[in-house]
């Protein structure tokens, strides 16, 4: 029923919609979880997040696939003229998924918190683990790391055509549990408020996870519009390579996406939260 709320046709032309979205997707995601999985509630409440999500996805992607088929020759730039809506989509339900998860990481009690989201928290470890500089993770690894879920969010995508919001939807989560947490933490040690710590908190982690997020996007993306091509598209047209020559261009700009995330992660990130009082 939500996802019947906006038409898509308004979502593309009014895509910080999405946002909210993704927010009220979350709440709805997590509640149905914990009333029909109490006891281990983590991994169905992005099922039904991403559930939630799939329709307008499906709508748009397939709306995009269209776009770029249509073009009479190819140009370098098409790719992000056709794709700049369903980019923007993604990212803003990125973004409220992730708000929707830090909000409630930051105002359940511990105990509770931990309960709920101990598939994120087992995701990552610990939930003190918020950026690899700050525990000496180098570039290769980040970017090794970072890499497998970037090809996975291709492959989702392509197989499954939208799948690859659970992989999206998942590392908001992820994100956001493990900076609720560690601002919920972190504030009964420091003289700030969990709000504070967690607003000081993002404006250190934010150019780096922006970054990556957006290679997850793309690469979906990607993924998306060629499944779609091959769908309804005739193998080996002109319309067909169009698909693909645009789907290229947007995974290769995803991958140096990918790259600039991993180098602002592991040397940037850590100077900006020991600039903020944050690091170690």
């Amino acid at each position: 029923m939500l996802e019947h709320l906006f038409p898509h046709s308004w979502i593309r032309e009014r895509v910080w919609l999405m946002f909210f979205l993704g927010f009220a997707f979350s709440v709805v995601g997590m509640g149905s979880a914990l009333i029909l999985f109490p006891g281990d509630a983590a991994f169905p409440a992005i099922a039904f997040t991403a559930l939630l999500s799939l329709p307008s996805l499906n709508r748009l992607l397939a709306a995009e696939s269209g776009e770029a088929a249509s073009e009479e020759r190819f140009d370098l730039l098409d790719p992000f003229r056709n794709h700049a809506d369903i980019f923007g989509v993604y990212l803003f339900l990125f973004l409220g998924v992730l708000l929707a998860f830090s909000v409630f990481a930051l105002l359940l009690p511990g105990i509770a918190a931990n309960e709920l989201f101990s598939g994120q928290l087992a995701a990552v470890g610990l939930a003190g683990k918020a950026t690899g500089a700050a525990f000496g993770i180098s570039f290769a690894s980040v970017f090794f790391n970072n890499f497998l879920v970037f090809c996975f969010a291709f492959l989702a995508s392509f197989i499954y055509g939208s799948g690859s919001v659970f992989v999206i939807i998942w590392n908001a989560s992820v994100w956001g549990v493990v900076f609720g947490s560690i601002a919920r933490e972190a504030s009964l040690n420091v003289a700030l408020g969990p709000l504070a710590y967690f607003g000081k908190m993002m404006l250190a982690v934010s150019p780096h996870m922006i970054t990556e997020a957006s290679a997850y996007v793309l690469a979906a993306i990607a993924g998306g519009i060629v499944s779609q091509a091959i769908i309804r598209e005739k193998f080996f047209s002109a319309r067909f390579s169009n698909v693909v020559q645009a789907a290229l261009v947007v995974f290769l700009f995803a991958t140096v996406l990918l790259v600039a995330s991993a180098y602002i992660e592991t040397g940037i990130t850590y100077r900006m939260l020991r600039l903020l009082g944050l690091g170690a």
